[in-house]
């Protein structure tokens, strides 16, 4: 058999395909790491911990931010971490947990998850869970619940927002970050 370039190129193209699409997999899983960040730290109404993953797009945490603007404008402190292993998981501190998950194949980013693990028993703690999607997050958004459920967290809010799927039709504007900051600003805690 003789070895052409046209023969080499449908022997080529699907290995470099398959190389470019595991390593996509395999970066929106790894832990991503940043610094605890604080904003509005004389915040009088309590003290909330955002978790996220940066993702593979920024998406996930342009809406994690945003909802911390939210919650800025309702007078909260605010730390906001990756969810790595620098995230804080001694919870007591805090009146508000919020986690900022991406969507991959239909389930929340493996950090996030992996944070939920690292934490153990959340003792109550009033949890908002965020859900990023292309167009698709009820199955993720089932996870997480299904994941902080177990570890006895209180879930008090589940927003999913998307970046191709009308956002206006569950929520009645289309722009994501204004959703998010304005179910920030919005918060009750029972």
């Amino acid at each position: 058999m003789t070895c052409t370039s046209k023969t080499l190129s449908w022997i080529m193209i699907p290995m470099v395909l398959g190389f470019f699409l595991g390593s996509i997999m395999v970066q929106t899983h790894l832990d991503v790491s940043t610094p605890l960040a604080t904003v509005n730290p004389a915040g009088t109404a309590g003290a909330a911990l955002i978790v996220y993953h940066p993702g593979f797009s920024d998406f996930n945490e342009q809406v994690a931010m945003a909802y911390a603007a939210g919650l800025e404008s309702a007078d909260w402190v605010i730390h906001l971490s990756s969810a790595s292993h620098q995230a804080p998981t001694d919870l007591k501190e805090y009146e508000l947990l919020v986690l900022a998950a991406p969507t991959y194949a239909w389930k929340p980013a493996s950090p996030v998850l992996r944070f939920v693990d690292r934490c153990g028993d959340f003792a109550g703690l009033p949890t908002v869970l965020i859900l990023t999607a292309a167009g698709s997050s009820e199955a993720a958004a089932a996870v997480l619940s299904d994941a902080v459920t177990a570890a006895n967290a209180d879930i008090v809010d589940v927003l999913e927002v998307w970046q191709a799927a009308p956002n206006e039709e569950v929520h009645g504007i289309p722009d994501a970050m204004e959703i998010a900051r304005r179910a920030g600003a919005a918060i009750s805690i029972p």
